[in-house]
């Protein structure tokens, strides 16, 4: 870190000294303090020996605590710094320093901002676990704790962190620490306004699609495609019936299809293979288990055929009702 200073602030680097305090056990556990002196301006850094994570408002609360006990102003020091973390650092006006080459000490009126390949980048598209994140608050409740979307999404913890992230840096969630839990807010609780601004992030949610002949399905294998389109629409019937599976379902994970062209029964089914599980939000429609209409648009926006078009807009009238199609 003393490195990194001096890079940046050359000979008005004045001081870098190593300290010890005697604090509270929760206020040194885990690290270090430099007292620093730059352009006359002193100051301490308190350096994170192995945090990842931090809670910022616990930052705050603690930043007050040592310019009380210490009398100095204060700057936390961290290995580094996520574009998530320094734009909430930065908001809070937390100063810090960080590795990575992100520096922020406004006492001394100095901003510095590198970009790092190491730095985490939030995707221009949702992974397919931010999408599965961004329908459960599109369809059904306005607030989740971390747990109970993991439960609710039967994936695995980092699945949701990772998809909270990205959908708090897109403007579409909030977080906030209550106890021992995050809670996950809806920021657009208009279920219309929420779409529309979490539309263009929207990805197909097929990863492959197999055809399959004498393609029978048992259960509540929610219908896809065309298929689903031609009976929840104008839309006339199509080539082939189609089903959506997840990828990962042992009874389609390694199932091969076959060429339709060198087929001529004519009895063929299409088996699409999604990256998350259809099932999670399917519903019933007209009598016929269906793939939410949201993942449905999704899955033929970019067939080129303007019939198809004009019938998913029907469908989008859908999706401000999904919930109770559901139930």
């Amino acid at each position: 870190m003393q490195e990194l200073l001096g890079r940046i602030f050359g000979n008005k680097l004045e001081k870098y000294e190593a300290v010890r305090y005697s604090l509270p056990l929760y206020l040194k556990d885990g690290r270090s303090f430099f007292v620093v002196t730059v352009c006359g301006q002193s100051f301490v850094i308190v350096r994170f020996l192995t945090t990842e994570r931090f809670n910022i408002n616990t930052l705050k609360k603690q930043m007050a605590t040592y310019k009380n006990s210490l009398k100095e102003s204060i700057a936390y020091g961290f290995d580094k710094v996520s574009t998530f973390q320094r734009k909430s650092l930065i908001e809070n006006e937390v100063p810090f320093v960080a590795l990575n080459g992100q520096v922020y000490l406004p006492f001394i009126g100095a901003y510095f901002e590198k970009s790092v390949k190491s730095e985490e980048t939030v995707p221009e598209k949702f992974t397919w676990g931010a999408q599965l994140l961004f329908l459960l608050f599109l369809y059904e409740n306005n607030a989740y704790t971390k747990t109970e979307a993991i439960k609710r999404l039967m994936v695995k913890p980092m699945t949701v962190t990772r998809a909270s992230r990205i959908l708090v840096e897109k403007g579409l969630i909030k977080e906030k620490k209550r106890g021992n839990e995050v809670w996950m807010t809806i920021a657009e609780e208009d279920r219309k306004a929420f779409y529309v601004k979490g539309e263009r992030y929207l990805i197909n949610p097929v990863h492959d699609v197999i055809y399959v002949p004498n393609g029978r399905v048992a259960g509540k294998v929610p219908a896809a495609g065309e298929y689903s389109l031609s009976l929840r629409s104008d839309f006339g019937y199509p080539e082939y019936v189609e089903y959506a599976f997840y990828k990962d379902d042992p009874g389609i994970k390694d199932m091969a299809g076959i060429d339709p062209s060198l087929d001529a029964s004519g009895n063929l089914a299409r088996f699409q293979k999604w990256r998350y599980d259809p099932k999670l939000f399917s519903g019933n429609v007209f009598e016929k288990e269906m793939v939410d209409p949201v993942s449905l648009i999704c899955s033929l926006s970019d067939v080129k055929d303007e019939r198809i078009h004009k019938c998913l807009e029907q469908v989008k009238e859908e999706i401000w009702k999904w919930q109770t199609t559901r139930n």
